[in-house]
């Protein structure tokens, strides 16, 4: 009987639970992962934030090349002051390429700004876009329809792209430099940070950064 328990004391001296301090430590331990995690996801570099983007925008210009050589379709890259989007010319006027998601806007990072340089080497640049959208109303006489027609044209946004991308594949020369905003410039000294994405009548693109020569 008195094996017994012996044999049971020692068991519930083994089983007991943690002492205050191993708790703490424990806290501790995982109070430092979660901080070391979050700041592996907040604590982004900024030439990574440029980095990003500008090697999307190539990835995605190239895939818009290979897809209107496969579909022979005439692309052109429109970019405005925060996004940029690639649209398609359908004969009369380019627009927005319907069930192609990828090829629609994109948005720039918050405090990521771009500016566009085409090539000076003159170019031979088809037509791809109709001129009649640009008729003045008093070279003929206009009836109700018509005036309200022009009303509506005038309302819609045209989308004219900088950079064609044609179905041959050829592009027209040109860089695109990403860089922060002259207000994150100001507070956080970012000035000397840019990526250069540049096209020479082809793809690939090439991409330089983040402190670029000139």
């Amino acid at each position: 009987m008195k094996q017994n328990h012996a044999l049971y004391s020692n068991r519930t001296n083994n089983n007991k639970g943690f002492t205050l301090l191993e708790v703490l430590v424990v806290i501790a331990l995982i109070g430092l992962i979660v901080s070391s995690v979050q700041f592996n996801f907040s604590g982004k570099r900024p030439e990574d934030v440029l980095k990003k983007t500008s090697y999307k925008f190539a990835e995605l210009f190239e895939s818009a090349s290979n897809y209107g050589l496969l579909n022979n379709i005439e692309l052109g890259l429109y970019i405005d002051k925060e996004s940029y989007q690639f649209l398609g010319y359908d004969g009369v006027k380019w627009s927005v390429i319907p069930e192609q998601d990828w090829l629609a806007a994109q948005t720039l990072p918050e405090n990521v700004t771009f500016k566009l340089a085409l090539d000076d080497l003159p170019i031979d640049e088809p037509l791809l876009f109709d001129s009649s959208v640009f008729k003045a109303a008093d070279d003929e006489y206009l009836s109700f329809d018509d005036i309200e027609r022009e009303k509506n044209a005038k309302k819609e946004k045209i989308l004219l792209p900088q950079v064609y991308i044609l179905s041959g594949g050829d592009i027209t020369p040109f860089s695109l430099t990403f860089s922060f905003t002259e207000e994150a410039s100001l507070y956080d000294d970012l000035d000397d940070l840019a990526y250069r994405v540049t096209g020479i009548y082809s793809i690939p693109l090439t991409v330089e950064g983040p402190v670029l020569d000139d």
